[in-house]
């Protein structure tokens, strides 16, 4: 994938993007990419249309220079994302030794003006704080970290709004199991994205490892 970055990529939106299918969703409420960053290669100086939620695949150390030329420098782990509001001019630039890899999902829609309930009972994070770590709420998305140890089952849960972006930041071999009864394997690769919507369901993990994930409740 990174010899793949320096060869075949380009600029969007400020960002260097993967040149092959750099587009990982693309529907009426989100639109996301896989940005690649290689060290010490500046950006474009650019601006961001739309509210955005960064998920850092790779440690990262990030420099961004404001147009008035303020200087911010970050620090992110794998797994760890941050919120960032639309505008403000600037340039980023990767000031770490590796190329680094951003999940960035860009909300097309404002705020809802009602957001759909769920039941205590079926809330993630409420029947089940061990494994749906909330990382971020406000009023256009819910984020998780979510996990389950080889064998592990998940409890029938619901995700409630538009949707959610998936984003795995581990292998995942897992059954999963519809509020209908139905079941299906599900087996997906480290760094894969995929949008699905509202749903019912649980989920065994039939793999050997512990999988790990992101997940971006659309409000």
């Amino acid at each position: 994938m990174m010899k793949r970055a320096l060869t075949g990529a380009f600029f969007l939106a400020g960002r260097l993007i993967l040149a092959d299918d750099p587009v990982k969703v693309d529907n009426e409420f989100v639109h996301v990419v896989m940005a690649v960053e290689q060290p010490h290669q500046k950006t474009p100086l650019h601006e961001h249309q739309l509210n955005r939620l960064l998920v850092y695949l790779d440690n990262s150390d990030l420099s961004m220079t404001s147009e008035d030329g303020r200087v911010q420098r970050k620090h992110w782990k794998a797994g760890d994302i941050e919120w960032s509001l639309a505008g403000g001019r600037h340039v980023t630039e990767n000031i770490g030794k590796s190329a680094v890899r951003i999940v960035e999902v860009e909300l097309k829609k404002p705020a809802p003006k009602t957001v759909p309930r769920r039941a205590a009972d079926l809330d993630p994070v409420a029947i089940d704080p061990k494994h749906n770590l909330l990382l971020l709420e406000n009023d256009q998305l819910r984020a998780l970290r979510n996990w389950r140890e080889p064998g592990g089952n998940e409890a029938m849960h619901e995700h409630t709004g538009a949707g959610r972006v998936v984003v795995l930041l581990t292998d995942i071999d897992v059954r999963v199991k519809d509020g209908d009864g139905s079941e299906a394997p599900l087996h997906e690769k480290a760094g894969d994205v995929f949008w699905s919507g509202p749903s019912k369901h649980g989920a065994t993990n039939i793999g050997k490892s512990k999988f790990e994930m992101i997940l971006i409740e659309v409000k």
